[in-house]
């Protein structure tokens, strides 16, 4: 038997084994806390502040857009990506806006519940 080729099997093996273990054990502690009534659901943490994907989003758009229009005006490429490229444009811009609102607003339990 060809020994090289028995690690790299060992090593899957065993790495699916040592992960297969670690959520066997996780799942044993979560079911020991919830027979307890101790169990807790972690949350997950945002990713920055409200409306933070509109400013990323929008940051992009309008950066699409103004490369647009760029290359229709001064290179002479074509109206046809102008027109596009002012979509885009205000597009961004409109998502800008939106965030800048959203930064504004706290966000609360009873916002929440009204869904605004």
């Amino acid at each position: 038997m060809n020994w090289a080729l028995l690690i790299p099997i060992l090593a899957i093996v065993l790495g699916i084994s040592c992960g297969g273990w670690a959520i066997y054990w996780e799942h044993k502690k979560d079911m020991a806390l919830i027979e307890k009534g101790l169990y807790q659901p972690k949350q997950p943490k945002p990713l920055g502040p409200p409306g933070w994907g509109f400013l990323l989003t929008g940051s992009v758009v309008t950066g699409i857009g103004i490369a647009l229009i760029i290359s229709a005006f001064a290179f002479r490429i074509g109206k046809a990506t102008g027109i596009p490229g002012f979509v885009f444009l205000f597009i961004g811009i409109a998502l800008i806006v939106v965030y800048s609102i959203a930064r504004g607003k706290k966000v609360t339990s009873e916002n929440k519940a009204e869904g605004g």
